[in-house]
């Protein structure tokens, strides 16, 4: 009890219904790997439908099948049919979304059934973000990060999906925290990022604006270092091939897999969509809060700020055109950070927000629940109760 920050020891009935939600999320994931998906709560077909799409993608390196595997229509057969012993019914628009790069991280897993391979891909990525969080939180708050982070309704999902945001966020936070002590490893650690390009953009932007030159420099070392390979591995067409995936959308049974996933989205764009927006409106939109995020970033960075983790964490997911509800582990990661500021005396109203958007996967995706439409204020308005903070006069004693 001791980790637990004093204001939620004093506001206890918040913090237990708390973890009653986190319960929850991972009463889902029992339920779904039992068999009874839907039971409980939404459907979700199967534990890992879409870590299915990328272990398809990585087996077709072993079958000669490597140069398909941005094609619609073969990753649709080829998944559904390789998986139809784990799925409850076939996948409707898989689509492999990822560049070559990420293709690497799960070619190990590749010939493994999906069930093994699920659990260790997930336990590996959850022991980088315990190695991540110890890096953030060396002291006894440790325990509360590393609960809370593994409660958090974002890392049940990020379980349920078989997806990646997990790793993506100990590459962040491990980045981050090394800045001042380790800096070349610190960039090394952001560049592998690249592998989920749309939370990359803003991180050349904080090293320059933090005036980090040998963390972009191990950045870009990293990212170089990453893209020669897979293009020695795989071959170079392959990430035209991935380019094409955006620049010329593919369609199967009268729809593209990118769209696809983008109706499900937490993004300020498929909200806007969802509102009734013109496409260039929502796509205006989502240029404008890309904007705004990279403005937070910058002053940020540029002061050394406290929060300046915190910010990172909220901008890259206003920013992102694409964010699903396991991406929100970025969003329960700056709640803990929020929570953990606050004095012993503040009232329950000011865990208000912490809480709304440490809960957000279970209120989104909007095309489901309409109270996810206001989870793009839920960020903006964390990522201004942060930036409300002191800089540091000291930039030694930012560590986050």
């Amino acid at each position: 009890m001791d980790s637990l920050p004093s204001v939620l020891k004093r506001h206890w009935p918040l913090a237990a219904a708390a973890l009653l939600f986190g319960l929850y999320g991972w009463a889902l994931v029992l339920a779904t790997g039992s068999g009874h998906d839907g039971a409980i709560g939404p459907r979700f077909n199967a534990l890992g439908a879409d870590w299915v799409i990328f272990q398809t993608a990585a087996r077709a390196y072993f079958t000669g099948d490597l140069a398909h595997i941005y094609n619609q229509a073969w990753i649709t057969a080829a998944t559904n049919s390789q998986f139809a012993y784990w799925l409850s019914e076939p996948l409707p628009f898989p689509l492999f979304p990822y560049p070559p790069v990420f293709l690497l991280l799960v070619l190990p897993f590749a010939k493994l059934s999906a069930g093994v391979s699920l659990l260790l891909s997930q336990l590996a990525q959850f022991a980088a973000l315990a190695w991540a969080l110890r890096k953030l939180a060396p002291d006894k708050s440790y325990l509360f990060f590393m609960l809370g982070a593994l409660l958090a309704p974002a890392a049940s999902n990020n379980v349920l999906a078989g997806s990646n945001a997990v790793l993506v966020m100990a590459l962040m936070l491990g980045g981050v925290t090394l800045l001042e002590s380790k800096p070349l490893l610190a960039g090394a650690l952001l560049g592998v990022v690249i592998l989920k390009p749309q939370f990359f953009v803003l991180l050349p932007l904080a090293l320059i604006a933090a005036r980090q030159g040998r963390a972009l420099a191990g950045m870009m070392i990293s990212v170089v270092a990453l893209t020669l390979l897979s293009a020695a591995l795989f071959g170079p067409s392959l990430w035209l091939d991935w380019f094409n995936v955006y620049l010329q959308p593919q369609v199967v049974a009268g729809m593209n897999g990118t769209d696809w996933g983008r109706s499900w989205d937490d993004s300020v764009s498929t909200c806007l969509t969802l509102l009734g927006a013109p496409k260039m409106i929502a796509l205006a939109g989502q240029g404008i809060a890309l904007l705004v995020a990279a403005a937070a970033v910058w002053r940020a960075f540029q002061s050394t700020h406290p929060s300046r983790l915190a910010v990172l964490l909220c901008a890259a997911l206003l920013a992102s055109p694409h964010v699903s509800n396991y991406d929100l582990i970025f969003l329960a990661i700056a709640a803990m950070l929020a929570v953990r500021t606050l004095p012993a005396s503040s009232r329950p109203l000011a865990l208000i927000l912490p809480l709304a958007a440490w809960l957000a996967p279970l209120y989104n995706p909007p095309r489901v629940v309409a109270l996810g439409l206001v989870t793009p204020l839920v960020i903006l308005a964390l990522i201004w109760a942060f930036l409300r903070q002191k800089p540091f006069q000291n930039p030694l004693q930012a560590r986050v």
